[in-house]
């Protein structure tokens, strides 16, 4: 049985990525000017909501207590090194996402200049200066395209880590539905996102790795455009309801 505190921590993770889809979606169908539409843009939005203050406090207070139930398991809990190391990996990226929505919070600044984009790409930087950095920035992306794979896999297959019977049977079959697009949608970003990080790692060049506001606007450059952006932000918004709803049943083995 999972922790309040992870269950915590994945209903605000939905909360996420139900703003992020919607924001991506605006930029997509309604050609909205928004300055951010990842995961930046969609704490901006839920602060820019009525009650803002409030649901965003609730976000880094659940994603802080999932990051440290995360921490406390990789250091105390069960299961080999590999696992605890993928804990301890998501307890950090917990906490940095926590930090950023308590900056937005504080007014501090949070942007381009010193936002998690450019975070992202001086630790990229720094790694492809040593030696060895291109090798694991590569396994990184693989493992992360890895991810994508398994998450769009699980959609198709309609293989669901929660119980169908916790739900009456008339939003069960919907929810089931929303769940497995929301899957593939993530999945697919997940893959756009280890596929940058290899090229990064192959061209040595930082300026390659992509947030998930920089994927979708890949996708809108796609053949089909803004109608491939919008379907992928629609899913994004899915998968948030899946997490959101699934952390008050049984929380997903994704996140």
């Amino acid at each position: 049985m999972r922790s309040a505190a992870e269950r915590a921590g994945y209903f605000a993770i939905g909360l996420i990525y139900v703003a992020m889809g919607f924001v991506s979606a605006r930029i997509a169908v309604l050609g909205a000017r928004d300055r951010d539409h990842g995961v930046l843009g969609a704490m901006r939005f839920l602060l820019d909501r009525p009650y803002g203050v409030w649901v965003l406090g609730t976000v880094v207070a659940g994603l802080a207590s999932i990051a440290c139930a995360h921490l406390v398991q990789s250091l105390r809990g069960p299961g080999g090194v590999v696992h605890r190391i993928g804990l301890f990996v998501n307890a950090f990226g917990y906490a940095a996402l926590a930090w950023t929505a308590t900056r937005l919070l504080l007014h501090l600044r949070v942007g381009p200049a010193g936002g998690g984009a450019s975070l992202e790409r001086e630790s990229v930087s720094w790694l492809l200066s040593e030696s060895w950095g291109a090798a694991v920035l590569e396994l990184a992306g693989a493992a992360v395209v890895l991810g994508g794979l398994w998450e769009i896999g699980q959609g198709v297959a309609g293989r669901l880590p929660f119980r169908r019977g916790r739900l009456p049977r008339s939003l069960a079959r919907p929810f089931a539905a929303i769940s497995r697009f929301g899957l593939v949608a993530r999945g697919a970003t997940l893959v756009a996102l280890g596929y940058f990080l290899i090229r990064a790692a192959e061209e040595l060049d930082p300026s390659a790795v992509r947030t998930v506001g920089g994927v979708l606007d890949a996708f809108a450059r796609t053949p089909l455009g803004p109608v491939f952006m919008g379907v992928v932000a629609a899913g994004l918004a899915a998968y948030g309801v899946y997490m959101a709803g699934s952390a008050l049943m049984r929380v997903p083995r994704s996140a």
